[in-house]
């Protein structure tokens, strides 16, 4: 069996996420693979999907995230419907499916830069 699915249902069985949750990255990881054995993916230039979060004029990052970009994309569903409303409460309207879209492409580059007072957030590919 695939490592991915393995880790996903180990998750699963520690209740670290819903069985919905759960349905939604195997399907991700069947997509992926699909993919891969097909031969159709694209080359990718970047390899992490980095994201950084600093909080007051502090240089080092309070939060500071480094995925993979293949696992990045299998996290993306999930994420997405984690965080969605949480963004739209603080005003900002981000349209998840384009930084998905980005994340897909494997384009090396920044996604987010947000800045709100002294605290600011990074979400790029590198």
């Amino acid at each position: 069996m695939n490592p991915e699915k393995i880790k996903i249902l180990k998750m699963l069985e520690e209740k670290r996420i819903t069985s919905e949750e759960a349905m939604q990255l195997l399907e991700a990881v069947d997509k992926v693979d699909k993919v891969d054995k097909a031969g159709e993916a694209a080359p990718r230039r970047g390899r992490f999907l980095r994201i950084r979060v600093y909080e007051g004029e502090g240089e080092k990052a309070k939060v500071n995230i480094n995925v993979p970009l293949g696992w990045s994309k299998l996290l993306a569903p999930f994420i997405e419907g984690k965080i969605k409303a949480r963004l739209q409460e603080k005003g900002y309207d981000i349209d998840l499916g384009k930084i998905q879209e980005y994340i897909e492409s494997g384009e090396a580059g920044r996604i987010v830069d947000v800045q709100d007072g002294k605290s600011k957030v990074e979400i790029y590919i590198d």
